[in-house]
């Protein structure tokens, strides 16, 4: 019987969120906009960026973290 990793699927999973977070960003600011009229367009530019930052660094992390263990697993 195979023994199963569920650290790399939790880093699989958080790397999935992580791309989803920043290709929603747009909406997320839109959204995040409607809450305030007066400051619409400011708020949701820096959410949109903030959000797009976000989900980078978790995918860029989430990533580098799998590879770097996964090479270690292999021995390379």
């Amino acid at each position: 019987m195979k023994a199963i990793d569920i650290g790399a699927y939790f880093l699989i999973y958080d790397f999935i969120i992580g791309v989803l977070v920043m290709l929603s960003s747009e909406k997320l600011g839109g959204y995040a906009g409607c809450l305030n009229k007066s400051h619409r367009k400011t708020i949701a530019r820096l959410t949109q960026v903030s959000a797009f930052a976000f989900g980078a660094c978790v995918a860029v992390l989430c990533s580098g973290i799998y590879i770097v263990f996964y090479t270690l697993r292999l021995g390379i």
